[in-house]
């Protein structure tokens, strides 16, 4: 009787939040874990910075307003130096779209506070898979 081969379960995809308010990283943290993504979560954009090059994050979840770095400063940034992660954008405020449309951020999908958890991770699912059929 032959052995059947060893299938090697591919880790599920990391997903970076960025969120400044501690309530939200650990709502979201709660939501996108009980979805099975593996989860980082950090107060501010200086922090993930800090630590990106060994997490390498799948996907970012950004809240548009941080202090110091904002969102958009964070994925300008990233953008500018590195293979920069999908992106959404989280925001308790919708009077930010014109803001991000004027700084060509207007391809970041954009959920507004509160949100459905389905609404997060299917933007999160789309964004991957939009990601893997440009790669290859």
């Amino acid at each position: 009787m032959c052995a059947a081969p060893k299938v090697t379960p591919r880790p599920s995809p990391m997903v970076a939040i960025v969120d400044d308010d501690l309530a939200a990283r650990r709502a979201l943290s709660r939501m996108l874990r009980g979805a099975s993504f593996r989860v980082a979560a950090f107060s501010s954009a200086d922090e993930l910075l800090d630590a990106f090059q060994d997490l390498r994050p799948a996907c970012l979840v950004v809240d548009v307003a941080l202090h110091g770095t904002s969102g958009p400063d964070l994925v300008d940034r990233l953008r500018s130096t590195r293979e920069c992660p999908p992106v959404i954008f989280v925001t308790g405020r919708l009077d930010v779209v014109p803001s991000l449309k004027q700084r060509g951020l207007s391809d970041v999908p954009l959920l507004q506070k509160p949100f459905e958890p389905s609404a997060l991770i299917g933007a999160i699912a789309r964004a991957l898979e939009d990601r893997e059929t440009r790669n290859g």
